[in-house]
């Protein structure tokens, strides 16, 4: 069994950026193929479209930010304190055009879309949610991955359940704490 290092101590930016509607399009995708509950080939090309944003949300988000792993319908980044520190105008141009490019690539599946079930009509309904706090947190470098851990990293996945859509009606947004504004060096009100 390789060696694995010992964990250590960091700080930066911990981003989840999360793919609202992921579930419900992907249970539209399962009622529009029935064959997928008995495990019956070929997949439906929604599931590699699925992954293809997450790969594209990881290529755009970097050098900035260095995915971690993907969770589900997320991918979890950090970025170390040292590439951010009072760096904002850059974190957010980061976050903008990943989520510009995110949503070209939505389009750009629209228009060469030949699979026309009744859940592909729906792909233009998935949007790109950020979530970035900041904090100290335990990296411990694995053999085949890198884990992150402490209570920076669970507040900051207890921040993709929010009320942010409810109150103002947008599906896709960046949230960002007032710890990740600071490291950024950004006012609240920019």
């Amino acid at each position: 069994m390789p060696e694995r290092a010992e964990p250590r101590f960091a700080s930066g930016l911990l981003m989840l950026a999360d793919i609202s509607g992921y579930t419900a399009f992907l249970e539209r995708v399962t009622d529009a193929h029935p064959e997928l509950a008995a495990g019956v080939e070929p997949v439906p090309p929604a599931y590699d479209f699925m992954i293809t944003l997450l790969d594209l949300v990881a290529d755009e988000l970097q050098p900035t930010f260095r995915p971690v792993q993907t969770e589900g319908d997320a991918l979890f980044a950090v970025a170390d304190a040292d590439v951010v520190t009072n760096r904002g105008r850059e974190g957010l141009e980061r976050i903008g055009s990943t989520h510009a490019a995110y949503h070209a690539r939505i389009e750009l599946q629209r228009e060469m879309q030949q699979h026309e079930c009744t859940a592909c009509v729906f792909i233009g309904s998935l949007e790109l949610k950020f979530v970035v706090h900041a904090g100290s947190f335990v990296v411990q470098q694995l053999p085949n991955r890198t884990h992150v851990a402490g209570p920076a990293v669970i507040l900051a996945h207890r921040l993709l359940k929010n009320g942010v859509t409810e109150r103002t009606g947008l599906r896709g947004y960046a949230l960002m704490t007032d710890a990740a504004l600071e490291l950024l060096g950004l006012d609240r009100s920019e």
